[in-house]
């Protein structure tokens, strides 16, 4: 589901797939990584899987699809965004401080970083796997995350990604580009 979702919604033609896991090398992991491991190396995905990948990777763009379970993506998630609040916080005091002419530059320049990465400004993810759109919100979200959200469901909505999903899952279909 989040190949065909990368191939349709980030327009990325063979998106590659880690595992998050507490290691790279193959031989790492509970019993249930080890398993997932396994099943893609034998899926029609196999091309597309490159292996476990660690939480410091997550940024590194070196995959566009990440399997995990729920409990560790979610702590995962929002890890990355407490970090990403402190270091926004941090780097715009230290920078804005230091400028004497440049300081509205600099001011758009982070507002422009906060477009781009702030959860707010996303909305939420998609629930893939359910007979509709739902799109995972965190219940600490404001009006603005909110609206976001419901922008992201229109966008999948007009899409037709769940119809995509179903037809290419049931076809096997779910690495292939043009599917």
């Amino acid at each position: 589901m989040g190949s065909i979702f990368a191939r349709h919604i980030l327009q990325r033609d063979k998106p590659k797939i880690g595992l998050l896991n507490i290691g790279s090398e193959e031989d790492k992991g509970n019993e249930l990584a080890k398993d997932t491991q396994d099943l893609f190396r034998n899926s029609p995905l196999k091309d597309q899987f490159i292996g476990n990948i660690e939480g410091r990777d997550i940024h590194k763009g070196i995959c566009e699809v990440i399997v995990t379970e729920g409990f560790v993506g979610n702590v995962v998630l929002k890890v990355c965004e407490g970090v990403f609040e402190f270091v926004m916080k941090v780097v715009g005091k230290e920078v804005l401080s230091t400028l004497k002419t440049e300081v509205q530059l600099g001011q758009l320049a982070l507002q422009n970083i906060l477009k781009r990465y702030d959860h707010n400004e996303l909305g939420g993810a998609p629930l893939l796997g359910v007979d509709g759109i739902c799109i995972i919100c965190h219940g600490s979200s404001k009006e603005r995350a909110i609206e976001n959200a419901l922008h992201v469901a229109a966008k999948y909505a007009r899409s037709k990604l769940n119809d995509l999903i179903v037809k290419e899952l049931a076809a096997g279909k779910a690495g292939e580009p043009g599917a």
